[in-house]
């Protein structure tokens, strides 16, 4: 049996669904970053608040940025901690927009609070789907 560091890493053994979640995470975090001007200026909610200027920089950053980034990097080299770091920081951006559902949801509206979330947990599903891929062999 080959050691988990012999394992082919790269692009081509991601299997088919994670290639397509990990286009729509890349193209997600950076259309964060070209509407990062707007968020600035205008605020995104954030645990009941919203959060304007190097704050929303910050939320931005982490949620849409440096989140997926981690992510992905996991992704390519097949580390099997890569489910466990995805289900925190998509786990943190859905508590955000239930929190947001309470809190300011006239303010934003039902769609803009609801789609971001459900496209997270299909991205929770794909990722559990297919857990197999993250797993070491022994």
């Amino acid at each position: 049996m080959t050691a988990v560091s012999e394992r082919p890493t790269g692009w081509k053994p991601i299997p088919l669904a994670l290639k397509i979640l990990s286009v729509f995470m890349a193209l997600w975090a950076i259309g964060s970053v070209m509407n990062l001007p707007n968020l600035m200026a205008n605020g995104l909610p954030f645990f009941g608040t919203f959060a304007f200027g190097a704050v929303a920089l910050c939320v931005v950053l982490f949620f849409d940025f440096i989140g997926p980034a981690i992510f992905l990097f996991a992704l390519w080299t097949r580390k099997h901690w890569g489910p466990k770091w995805a289900t925190i920081y998509i786990g943190l951006f859905v508590l955000n927009g239930i929190v947001a559902l309470v809190t300011v949801k006239a303010e934003l509206g039902l769609a803009q609070i609801l789609i971001p979330n459900v496209i997270s947990l299909i991205f929770l599903s794909v990722i559990y789907w297919k857990l197999d891929y993250f797993k070491a062999v022994n």
